[in-house]
């Protein structure tokens, strides 16, 4: 867990191929519904807006995706139990739970540079980890588009939501001896490196 733009989703890839374990990103799984799914639209305008999706509804999207086959040894989660209601509707019983703190500016600075494709989900950044060709993506070919939750008004309030609603959280986590605070301002491979140390 993290403000937005800490690197959780890049951490999360590097620690899946490293423990051969399966992430679940959770924007990515709400981001991924499809157009037919009876919880689309309420979803969609809600990460459009920078507000949190309903947790009811979130939890259940996540507890089928840890019934697939492929989960059974475990998982890396990354964006659920920030608020103490998710782990109401949903708890997967963490073994470690890592905190990836970085200043606000460059939350501000990593979102605003933010390129996503459209068709696979890649994650590009114009200044630290730009594609090949401007605007295609390197993976598939897909255009490269900067989501609507990364434009700076819903970075501000998705910030605000990080900061007013998981301090609790936070400190429940670090009551329960599973809590992990790591430095997230250099690069992916860097904080990788803190990340190996705590395994």
């Amino acid at each position: 867990m993290g403000p937005a733009a800490s690197g959780k989703g890049t951490q999360g890839e590097m620690l899946s191929k490293h423990l051969s374990l399966p992430l679940i990103s959770v924007g990515q799984a709400l981001r991924d519904l499809s157009l037919g799914h009876p919880w689309y639209k309420e979803i969609h305008d809600a990460l459009v807006e920078g507000r949190l999706a309903p947790q009811d509804k979130v939890a259940e999207i996540l507890k089928e995706a840890v019934s697939s086959p492929g989960f059974e040894k475990g998982y890396i989660m990354d964006g659920w139990g920030r608020a103490t209601e998710d782990l109401e509707f949903f708890d997967p019983n963490y073994d470690k739970v890592f905190l990836i703190n970085i200043p606000r500016e460059i939350s501000l600075m990593r979102l605003s540079t933010r390129r996503t494709c459209e068709s696979c989900g890649a994650v590009y950044n114009m200044v630290s980890k730009p594609p090949k060709v401007e605007g295609v993506c390197d993976k598939c070919g897909g255009v490269l588009k900067q989501r609507d939750d990364d434009k700076e008004e819903a970075i501000l309030k998705r910030l605000e939501i990080f900061a007013n609603e998981t301090s609790e959280q936070i400190e429940k986590f670090r009551s329960r001896g599973v809590l992990i605070e790591i430095d997230g301002s250099g690069s992916p491979e860097e904080v990788f490196e803190i990340v190996k140390k705590y395994l």
